[in-house]
């Protein structure tokens, strides 16, 4: 068990495409409500990871609520690949949609806690300002990144790129 400020990470092995299919699942609803189709798509194999797949399944369910909140009768991918580098074995977990997307300007502003991309979209679509600056938190905390592309009118595409095996700081319990 690692300890960084209030967050602990606790690292076990787990099945990578087991838990992209159970956030699909779990969140499968809400997508469907306003109108979207979730796809998954998984790109070669993806074996087991050694992190903590709680922390990634929080990441992963706050990336699909939000492209399922700001889309409509659109669409949701979520593709999943390990990547094996020189530099690394890694995972990476990219959620994409066709939503109202974001210019810039809105989204060097996103990870900012309390802060969301514009006053107009927070009273429209509601939320705190909190869930992208977690999720940096967390992915941060195991070593990962999350980064972000979009387009006004043309949706986004955030992705969680991950180490398959977290750092030594992020120790068992």
């Amino acid at each position: 068990l690692f300890r960084s400020g209030r967050m602990e990470v606790s690292a076990a092995e787990f099945d990578v495409r087991g838990m992209i299919e159970d956030a699909a699942a779990t969140l499968r609803p809400i997508v469907e409500k306003n109108g979207n189709v979730l796809k998954v798509e998984a790109v070669g194999a993806l074996g087991v990871a050694r992190s903590d797949a709680f922390k990634l399944n929080q990441c992963l369910l706050n990336l699909l609520s939000n492209a399922a909140k700001f889309t409509r009768n659109g669409e949701l991918t979520i593709r999943v690949r390990r990547d094996v580098t020189t530099e690394g074995d890694w995972h990476e977990v990219a959620v994409s949609d066709t939503g109202i997307g974001m210019t810039e300007e809105q989204v060097a502003r996103l990870f900012t806690a309390f802060v969301q991309a514009e006053a107009t979209t927070a009273r429209r679509f509601g939320g705190t300002g909190l869930g992208l600056a977690i999720t940096r938190s967390m992915i941060e905390l195991l070593g990962g990144i999350v980064s972000v592309k979009s387009a006004p009118g043309k949706g986004s595409t955030f992705t969680l790129r991950f180490p398959a095996i977290a750092p030594v700081n992020a120790a068992p319990a």
